[in-house]
């Protein structure tokens, strides 16, 4: 997944260090709710003779890519949660200059050959 948005810039990790588990509860949850309406669905069209071993093998077999191929819509289902709750800053979003790090111009920098840019009259 990408680091930023290339329409808006917003960043995809807010930079908590806890960010993930939003993203990760909500992943787990689609995927569990998932298993279990595809569990029911199966039950329910196959009533009364329920083929048990064939449903237990697929859904043991879709078990294990839905969460992997839905981890991208989880993080930003929880981004766009979390966004309701913690409005955009200018530090969420990618290439401002709030991200970098400021040095006064005409300040030496420690590599040679290297100074900050002049200040513009």
């Amino acid at each position: 997944m990408a680091p930023s948005c290339p329409g808006c810039h917003l960043k995809t990790d807010r930079g908590e260090d806890d960010y993930f588990i939003g993203s990760f509860v909500v992943n787990f949850v689609t995927a569990e709710l998932l298993i279990c309406a595809g569990a029911l669905a199966g039950i329910l069209l196959t009533w009364p003779d329920v083929p048990w071993t064939a449903l237990k093998w697929s859904l043991i077999g879709v078990m294990i890519p839905i969460p992997v191929l839905f981890y991208p819509w989880a993080k930003t289902l929880w981004l766009a949660v979390d966004l309701t709750f913690r409005p955009v800053t200018l530090k969420d979003l990618d290439g401002h200059g709030e991200n970098e790090v400021r040095v006064p111009p005409g300040t030496v920098l420690d590599t040679p050959g290297l100074t900050a840019p002049s200040a513009r009259a």
